[in-house]
């Protein structure tokens, strides 16, 4: 009998442990770390930029993507955000003549999460995950109030 009521209370202890190590992770973000710039996927048409020139400028950019930091530290430009929150959403499809949609699409794209400050403002920085790679996009607010994205950096390890 004991031998039976062991065997029970091993087998439901297992059964717990895939459970919770499961489950623990299913929400757990597996984009944090250090990373590079890799290029440019998207440049808006209102930037005065050529792409080619923008991937050469942004040559040994840093990014650093941790639950108490987003940092980007640039030749062109700095960004950092102390203690930002990544608020994971389904990709929101972009109706815009002058965005192509489908590139987040053809890039694997299956979620963005908005980086938000620590006071839960948006700050015009979001991260783009598909299950091979990470992509930081910047957007403005058009005169109307609708998102502009201005440009899209793939990133590597």
């Amino acid at each position: 009998m004991k031998r039976v009521v062991l065997l029970i209370v091993g087998f439901v202890s297992i059964i717990f442990l895939i459970f919770l190590f499961c489950n623990g992770n299913a929400d757990k973000q597996n984009f944090y770390g250090t990373y590079t710039f890799d290029e440019l996927i998207y440049l808006t048409a209102f930037s005065s930029s050529l792409i080619d020139s923008v991937n050469e400028s942004r040559a040994g950019t840093k990014y650093t993507i941790e639950t108490d930091l987003f940092k980007i530290e640039s030749n062109d430009f700095n960004v950092e955000i102390s203690s930002p929150s990544y608020v994971k959403e389904d990709v929101q499809p972009v109706s815009s003549p002058l965005f192509d949609g489908d590139i987040l699409q053809d890039n694997g794209v299956k979620y963005q999460y908005d980086i938000k400050d620590k006071a839960g403002n948006k700050t015009k920085w979001r991260l783009y995950v598909s299950p091979e790679c990470l992509f930081v996009a910047s957007y403005h607010n058009s005169a109307y109030g609708s998102e502009v994205i201005w440009e899209i950096a793939k990133l590597s390890r």
